[in-house]
This record gives C-alpha cells, sequence and structure tokens, in this order.
C-alpha cells in the first residue's frame, strides 16, 4: 500500500497541474474573446483540479480515511464536468 500510495499522490498531482493550466487559459481566452463559454470552461477544469487538492488535503493533513477524500473528490469532479458540459452545451451568445 505504501508504494501505491505515491503512485495516487503523483497522479492527483498532475490532475491538479494539468487542470490548472488548462483553467488559467481558459480564462485568458476568455479575457481575450470574452466568450463566456470560455468562462464556464475554465471554471470547470479548475474545479476538477480542486478535487485532486480536496482528496489530498483531507487525507495528507486533515487524517480523513481515503475514502471520504475520495468521496469530496468525486463531488468536486462532478461539479467541474457538470460545468464543462454547460460550457459546450448552452446557447451560443
Amino acid at each position: 500500500m505504501t508504494d501505491l500510495i505515491w503512485v495516487l499522490r503523483g497522479l492527483e498531482g498532475l490532475v491538479l497541474v494539468v487542470g490548472a493550466a488548462i483553467a488559467y487559459n481558459s480564462f485568458v481566452a476568455y479575457r481575450r474573446t470574452r466568450r463566456r463559454s470560455l468562462l464556464y470552461l475554465g471554471l470547470g477544469f479548475f474545479l476538477v483540479s480542486v478535487a485532486a487538492a480536496v482528496a489530498g488535503v483531507l487525507y495528507e493533513f486533515l487524517s480523513q480515511d481515503l475514502l471520504t477524500a475520495w468521496i469530496a473528490s468525486a463531488g468536486f469532479d462532478s461539479a467541474g464536468f457538470l460545468v464543462i458540459l454547460y460550457s459546450i452545451v448552452r446557447p451560443s451568445e
């Protein structure tokens, strides 16, 4: 289990970094174009990125069990993916 926790930490860290990069670039594109769909896209990826951080903080620093951390992470992931879906299917401006 000890070796696998490092794999989980690495993957969650990768999700955090890549998701944050996508969110940042979406916000930059929104500021340039003022297309609200890009704003929602950035918000969605921000929530997905936060999910990785929340899981890590709950498990590593607040001593919650791994299941609790995953449940919290799944909640943020779900919210993020719903916002991403909305950014894709919402009526255009």
